[in-house]
């Protein structure tokens, strides 16, 4: 069952006591429910620090590019018009922007495939979206479209859009696409489907998306969930002047972070280096500039607001670092701990700056698995200091993981897979695995950290005083083998002592 007892009393949503059957089954008053879990382990509730819930639920319905091809393409295509034949847009995802170099990205593709629906393509890290002429139409893209900051409509070598809309030119589309279903439903069956994976909170990044959502959900007690919502930059000064501050809220609903983009993603080659690219003389995109960073970091602290800023290159991090470092210079102290997003690659003078800063190193350890060939193309030996986890905890940061869904795979038992081994077991050369963290050093960025940094206290830990948030793995994860964690199945999530997630078992209320 749980570590450290083989019974756990709850009461009233918190924990009681742990410890021996019979010395717990004393403290129980008279008619108290009995449940035998059979086995498994009995961990606290598993929180995803970065998590986009109602874009990860839409995009588990869209079909998934099997092959960087353009059959591929055709056959997501027919997937999606059998799936939902009346809806007005076609969706797809997955193409890997490497793989589908500008030479290749052309609109007359996507045209012959579908040339009286638009149909949009969304890239596999979320940055960049290709589109053929019926959505570019829709949205009124043209060839006097202008770059917006920090992105780019590419053309033809008339100056024509070919379709693919790079970073911040991506949303240029996003208010024109028509989606099947309401946030709101979308929201709740994402929440299921984050229960049933061992997840009692997530900080959500899909800002305002997510808020009224949320919000008609709590009011109507079917939330069962907590969440920190993020804000989006271009709302911090509504935010600001309305008097929102960071860390307001319940039990269950929390007001979090701006969210700030300092660079792109190594994937598009659009995250923001010290030095060029491996294969290429540039050094990414950078999406917000130092400047803007520090004012941005400013005013947000002196609003009572904290910042999440998407930093993967070690530029972007060094330029994240700092704009927070700003604030304080200023004699500014945030509300909750500001965050740096992702911290793919880091200069080594740098990881002591998080503590130093009080700044959060917030990680995805399944991108290691997702990215560590592209890291070793793009970025050579500079690798070394990439994903730097151990190095970041030796250096007294504080460590708390995410899974970026639906841009990578969701699940708690991934993440601590990843940060134990640096691989997901089959590999036979682990990626440095000198940055390897213990077991012990992966549940408490998985579980305690993530809680705290939302400003909720005594959750993420069993012991007596503590939330009865739950999950019960149906593997004992402290002796099973860490290659075998992935396929574990989540039998029971509960969330202040109310199962939440699985069959209710025998004497359970």
């Amino acid at each position: 069952m749980a570590r450290g007892g083989e019974a756990l009393l709850v009461r009233g949503g918190t924990i009681v006591a742990i410890g021996p059957l019979a010395s717990v089954r004393a403290l129980a008053r008279r008619g108290t429910a009995r449940v035998d879990l059979g086995g498994g382990t009995l961990l606290p509730g598993f929180t995803d620090a970065h998590l986009h819930l109602i874009t990860w639920i839409r995009a588990l319905q869209e079909p998934w590019l099997q092959s960087q091809d353009v059959a591929s393409i055709e056959r997501a295509v027919r997937e999606r018009v059998a799936a939902r034949p009346g809806a007005e847009w076609l969706k797809a995802r997955g193409w890997v922007p490497r793989d589908w170099g500008a030479d290749r990205r052309s609109r007359a593709t996507l045209d012959r495939i579908a040339p009286e629906r638009p149909l949009v393509l969304h890239a596999v890290d979320g940055h960049s979206v290709w589109a053929n002429r019926v959505a570019l139409e829709l949205a009124g893209i043209g060839a006097r479209t202008p770059d917006p900051p920090g992105g780019r409509v590419e053309r033809d070598s008339l100056g024509e859009p070919t379709g693919a809309l790079i970073e911040e030119a991506a949303k240029l589309l996003r208010p024109f696409i028509t989606q099947d279903s309401t946030p709101r439903e979308d929201l709740a069956r994402a929440i299921g489907r984050a229960r049933s994976l061992g997840l009692t909170s997530a900080h959500d990044f899909d800002r305002a998306l997510t808020w009224r959502p949320a919000q008609e959900l709590e009011r109507e007690g079917r939330l069962g969930f907590r969440l920190l919502l993020t804000i989006p930059i271009d709302a911090l000064d509504a935010a600001a002047e309305l008097g929102l501050e960071a860390g307001f809220g319940g039990a269950r609903l929390r007001i979090g972070p701006v969210k700030i983009f300092a660079d792109g993603t190594l994937g598009s080659a659009t995250a923001l280096l010290e030095e060029p690219y491996e294969d290429r003389a540039d050094r990414g995109v950078e999406v917000v500039g130092p400047a803007e960073l520090a004012h941005a970091c400013v005013r947000a602290a002196r609003a009572g607001l904290t910042v999440a800023i998407h930093a993967i290159g070690d530029c972007a991090v060094r330029n994240a670092l700092d704009a927070i470092e700003a604030a304080g210079r200023e004699g500014l102290a945030f509300a909750l701990p500001p965050r740096v997003e992702h911290v793919q690659l880091a200069r080594t003078e740098d990881f002591p700056r998080f503590r130093a800063l009080g700044a959060i190193a917030s990680v995805q350890p399944v991108h290691l698995l997702t990215d560590r060939d592209v890291a070793r193309q793009f970025w050579g030996d500079r690798c070394e200091r990439s994903y730097p986890w151990k190095s970041l905890l030796r250096s007294g940061a504080r460590l708390m993981f995410g899974s970026d869904a639906p841009f990578d795979r969701a699940g708690p038992l991934r993440a601590l897979q990843a940060a134990v081994l640096r691989g997901d077991g089959a590999d036979a050369r682990p990626f440095h695995p000198e940055q390897r963290l213990t077991l012990a050093q992966a549940l408490q960025a998985h579980l305690e950290e993530p809680h705290r940094a939302a400003g909720w206290a005594r959750l993420g830990r069993l012991s007596p005083g503590w939330g009865a948030d739950l999950v019960h793995f149906d593997q004992n994860l402290l002796e099973s083998p860490p290659d075998e964690w992935h396929r574990g199945q989540v039998l029971g999530t509960w969330i202040e002592g109310a199962r939440v997630h699985g069959r209710a078992l025998p004497g359970e209320r």
